[in-house]
C-alpha cells in the first residue's frame, strides 16, 4: 500500500489496524513513516482517480 499523504510504500497487511479511538472499526491501516490512517477500502477509488488525473494530463 501506498500512504495516500507522504507516499511512503508499506505492506498493509503487517500493519495492525487502528483500535484506539474506535471510530474507523478497524479498518485504517496507519503509515508507518507519517501515522496517517489509510483505508484500503478506497484503494480502488484512488486508482481509478489517479490513471484519469494522468490520463487528462497526458491530453493536454
Amino acid at each position: 500500500m501506498k500512504c495516500r499523504m507522504c507516499g511512503y510504500e508499506f505492506n498493509e497487511n503487517q500493519q495492525s489496524p487502528c483500535k484506539r479511538c474506535g471510530k474507523c472499526k478497524n479498518t485504517i491501516v496507519h503509515c508507518p513513516n507519517c501515522g496517517y490512517g489509510n483505508d484500503p477500502r478506497y484503494e480502488s477509488d484512488f486508482k481509478f482517480i489517479t490513471l484519469l488525473k494522468n490520463k487528462i494530463k497526458n491530453s493536454s
